[in-house]
C-alpha cells in the first residue's frame, strides 16, 4: 500500500493508518477500506486539512485506487478470469483450481458430458459463469456478482495426431466426413489444399489483376490496406 498526502492507493481490502502533519502532528487517521468500494472511490475525513485564519479547515480526501490483478479483471460487481483448455478437457470434462481474492480456493469442475465450445453463439467467446463469486456489493455483503470465464479451446496442431488416433476419432465422434462422391482421376477435378489466411484481407484483391500486385493499400473502400496474409499450414 503506498500513502501520499491527501490520498491513499489501496491495493487489497483491510486497514491502513495514517499520521497527518497539519494541524494535529499527532492525530493519526485510521481509513477502513471496505469490501466492494470501487475505482475512485472517496473516502473524507472532515475538517482535518490545513487551517488558515479566519477560515474552516479543509478535508482529508482519500481516493481508492484499484491495481491490474494477473488472474482476475472486474467490471462493476463481476469478475472475469480467462481459461484455456486441451481438445480432450473440451470434450471430456476437466478441474481446475483458482486462488480467490479473499483468499479461498475455488475448484472449478465440469459437469458430466459438459462440451466447451470453441465459440459461443454468433461467433463470440465461450463464456460461462459462477453465480455469487464475483466482487461483494459495497454495503451488502451477502450480494456478489458474478465469476465469468472466457474459455479459449487448444486444437491439435498439424501432423500431432497419429493415424491411430485420428481413426478412433473417427470411430468414437459424432457426424464423422461424409464420403464425397467424386472421382479425383477425372480431368474435370481438381484436388486443392488450403492455406492459413487473415480474414482482415477478405475483398482486397483489386478486380483485373493477378500476382501479387494485386494486393496494394488502395481499394474502393479506403483506409490502410496490407495485403493478403498467408502462411503454410
Amino acid at each position: 500500500m503506498y500513502l501520499s498526502w491527501g490520498k491513499v492507493w489501496v491495493f487489497l481490502q483491510g486497514t491502513t493508518r495514517l499520521t497527518t502533519t497539519p494541524p494535529n502532528p499527532t492525530q493519526v487517521l485510521e481509513v477502513n477500506i471496505e469490501k466492494g468500494m470501487k475505482h475512485q472511490q472517496k473516502i473524507t475525513f472532515n475538517g482535518l486539512a490545513d487551517e488558515k485564519p479566519n477560515m474552516e479547515p479543509g478535508n482529508i480526501v482519500f481516493v481508492v485506487q484499484e491495481k491490474e490483478h494477473a488472474t482476475f479483471k472486474r467490471k462493476g460487481g463481476d469478475l472475469l478470469i480467462t481459461k484455456t483448455v486441451s481438445l480432450n478437457e473440451a470434450l471430456c470434462g476437466f478441474s481446475w483450481v483458482v486462488n480467490h481474492l479473499d483468499g479461498r480456493q475455488l475448484l472449478i469442475k465440469s459437469t458430466p458430458g459438459e462440451v466447451i465450445r470453441a465459440e459461443g453463439p454468433g461467433g463470440q467467446p465461450f463464456v460461462k459463469c459462477i453465480v455469487d463469486e464475483g466482487m461483494p456489493t459495497h454495503g451488502s455483503q451477502f450480494q456478489k456478482g458474478k465469476l465469468y470465464i472466457l474459455f479459449t479451446v487448444q486444437f491439435p496442431k498439424d501432423n500431432e495426431l497419429s493415424e491411430a488416433a485420428m481413426n478412433t476419432l473417427r470411430k468414437t465422434l459424432p457426424n464423422p466426413a461424409a464420403e464425397v462422391d467424386c472421382d479425383e482421376e477425372d480431368e474435370n477435378v481438381e484436388v486443392v489444399h488450403m492455406e492459413v489466411a487473415d480474414v482482415k484481407s477478405f475483398g482486397k484483391l483489386k478486380a483485373g489483376l493477378g500476382g501479387s500486385s494485386a494486393y496494394d493499400e488502395d481499394s474502393d473502400d479506403g483506409g490502410d490496406q496490407k495485403g493478403v496474409q498467408c502462411q503454410q499450414s
